[in-house]
This record gives C-alpha cells, sequence and structure tokens, in this order.
C-alpha cells in the first residue's frame, strides 16, 4: 500500500501543492514553521479523518480562507482509491471514491501508523491517550472497532447527561433510562473491550527485546471488567453487572465509573512502571518498541506494513535509537519524515526522495 499522490488546498500555509512521492522514504527539510509538519498533518487526516495536532478542523484552514481540501491517490497493487476531506468554517466532509462518506467508512482506508512529539505521550501521557493509541492501530485489523467506539461514546455522553442531572437535582432519577444506556454501553464495550485485549495479546507476542540494550518491557492491558478467557456474550454479560453494580456510586459521583473508557494500557520496563521511573531514553525506547509490534501484527495480517510518519524525530531520539528506528522502516514501509536540521540526512537510505520546504512551498531535490 502505498500513497502515489497528496494534494493540498489552503492548507494552512500552504496554498496549493501536489506532491508525487516516493514509495520508499521521503524527506521533508526546512527551517521550523515553513510547513514540513503540515505535510505529513495532511497525510494523517487522509488515514484517520482528524488531525494529531487539534480538535478543532477548521484550524486547518489557511489565515483568510474559507475552506481547505486535502485530497490522496492510494495505490495498492494494481488498484486505486481517491479519498477527500474538505473542511469550511461549520463543518468538515469525507468523500472516498468521490462519495460522501461516514467516519467509520473513510478510517481504515489509509494505514498508517505515526510517530510525533505528541504521540509520545503513549508512554508519557494519560491511560486515554494509550487507549487512542491501541484504537488507532487496530482500526484496518476490526473493521467495525470505529463504530464502536462512536456508538459507546453516545451512549456514554446521554448516561452521564442522566447521571450528573439526577446528581445535581435537576431531574428525578429514571430507572428505565439508564438500564436503557447500560444495555447500549454494555452491547459496544464488550466488543471494544474484547478487540483491545486481543489486540494486547498479540502486541505481547511481536514484541521486540534488547533492541535498545538490556531494558526489559512489559505489558498488560488492565480493564475495570474481566476480559481473560472471556467471549463477547460473557464479556456483555460481565460488563452489565458491573454496570448495575456501581450505579449507586455513579449517582453520587455524576459519572460512569466501569467501561472501557476507565481501563489503561500498563507498561513495565525492568519490572518498574514505564511512566514513573523509565528514563526518557527508556520511553523513547520503549515506544520505538510499541510501534515496532504493531508494524509487524500489521504485516502478518495484511501481507504488508503500514505507511509510516516520523516528524521531527531528531529533536526526540538520539543517533543509537535514530539508526536502529530509521533502518527497520526504510527496509519496510513508505516512510515520510522531517528534518529542521539536515541532521537525518546521513541515515537515509540511498533512495530517499528528498523535498525542500519553505514558506508552503515545497520543491523536489
Amino acid at each position: 500500500m502505498q500513497l502515489i499522490k497528496v494534494r493540498l488546498f489552503n492548507y494552512r500555509n500552504i496554498e496549493e501543492l501536489e506532491l508525487s512521492p516516493s514509495g520508499g522514504t521521503n524527506l521533508f527539510s526546512g527551517q521550523n514553521g515553513q510547513g514540513k509538519t503540515n505535510i505529513l498533518e495532511s497525510i494523517y487526516l487522509l488515514a484517520y479523518g482528524k488531525s494529531y495536532r487539534t480538535a478543532t478542523p477548521k484550524d486547518c484552514i489557511q489565515y483568510s480562507k474559507a475552506e481547505c481540501c486535502v485530497e490522496g491517490t492510494l495505490a495498492h497493487g494494481s488498484l486505486t482509491r481517491n479519498l477527500r476531506i474538505h473542511i469550511n468554517r461549520e463543518e468538515k466532509k469525507l468523500f472516498v471514491l468521490g462519495k460522501p462518506a461516514r467516519i467509520d467508512e473513510f478510517v481504515g482506508n489509509v494505514h498508517l501508523l505515526a510517530f510525533t512529539h505528541e504521540h509520545l505521550k503513549v508512554v508519557r501521557g494519560g491511560p486515554a491517550d494509550r487507549r487512542a493509541f491501541l484504537d488507532r492501530a487496530m482500526v484496518t485489523l476490526y473493521p467495525g472497532h470505529v463504530a464502536q467506539l462512536a456508538a459507546y461514546e453516545r451512549a456514554l455522553k446521554q448516561k452521564n447527561r442522566v447521571l450528573a442531572a439526577a446528581r445535581e437535582g435537576r431531574s428525578q432519577v429514571d430507572k428505565k433510562l439508564l438500564d436503557s444506556w447500560d444495555e447500549a454501553l454494555a452491547k459496544a464495550g464488550a466488543r471494544i473491550l474484547w478487540n483491545r485485549w486481543r489486540y494486547a495479546e498479540k502486541m505481547k507476542e511481536e514484541l521486540p527485546q534488547g533492541l535498545f540494550g538490556s531494558e526489559v518491557l512489559k505489558m498488560h492491558y488492565l480493564s475495570t471488567v474481566a476480559t481473560e478467557n472471556s467471549d463477547v456474550p460473557q464479556l456483555e454479560q460481565q460488563f452489565h453487572g458491573r454496570l448495575l453494580r456501581a450505579r449507586e456510586t455513579d449517582l453520587r459521583t455524576g459519572f460512569t465509573s466501569v467501561g472501557p473508557h476507565r481501563d489503561d494500557l500498563k507498561l513495565y520496563v525492568n519490572g518498574k512502571p514505564l511512566a514513573d521511573y523509565g528514563s526518557a531514553g527508556q520511553q523513547r525506547s520503549s515506544l520505538l518498541a510499541l510501534y515496532f509490534s504493531q508494524m509487524e501484527i500489521h504485516c502478518k495480517f495484511h501481507g504488508h506494513y503500514p505507511i509510516f510518519l516520523v516528524d521531527d524525530a531528531e529533536a526526540e531520539l538520539d543517533e543509537q535509537r535514530l539508526t536502529i528506528f530509521l533502518k527497520y522502516l526504510s527496509d519496510r514501509t513508505q516512510l515520510f519524515l522531517t528534518s529542521a536540521k539536515g541532521f537525518l540526512l546521513p541515515f537515509m537510505p540511498e533512495n530517499t526522495r528528498c523535498f525542500d520546504v519553505k514558506d508552503g512551498i515545497v520543491v523536489s531535490n
């Protein structure tokens, strides 16, 4: 799978761009603030329908313009597929093969993973960052996962609204309404839990050790609902029971205390919690190992590696980690990287396609 063309219109500081990247390694160089990260962000949008830099789509529109557009052409074997995202000040629209698409129809067409400063939150941030890390990588393995996440989020918001109103005395406790939302949560949540647990187990099997020294990295998916040795119907039953047992507590607090929205991917290095006891170097090494694991899972399932984005790796990785990381990626995938200092050039494979970026204008070397 490769991106063979990317087109941008009024996207951040890029007025217009048509890019034909290499199927191998693509390096975008230039000073900070010139537009390198904007290019990688636009490719990420084609994969996930949203940015990793902002939760507000209109932030991507060029200053003083009314709208922006990102288009991409994807090739997989002899087949090609066109994707488009149109954003104006009021809404974002997604298109696949020229036809409007829902988010669950759009996400998963481009198979992609990304390493950026924001993604370091996987090892440094909170449980939500690690749950999102799992969910992003799973969307092409479990096609219904995006729809289940959306259904669960809708039910969770509605139930929490009922709980908050009861806690604040704005309405009486509506048991039937809470029962209804619990059923919706249990149905979607059981599938989310099952998918995440299976995927975490696959990651354990593929997790490389000893890449960066003697550190031993281990991981465990910790759920508020039992997952091991359970199938989806059992999980749904267990989850529904946990929701009922937690109801009195939830009415007092005004929010739902159990479910996949409260789960975490626990990471340990040499037996100690990575976030609390791991050095900055160990945290970076661990994140790379997690990515390597996801890459191998993806290849075994699909028969090819996902596209990979690396934004400003030289600011986050030392020479040893950078060398191992880039060697692994360049041997396997279509790779997009940015560099502000030209430091990456000695590490690049011979067939790297280099682009200079200045004031939103991209020139191929």
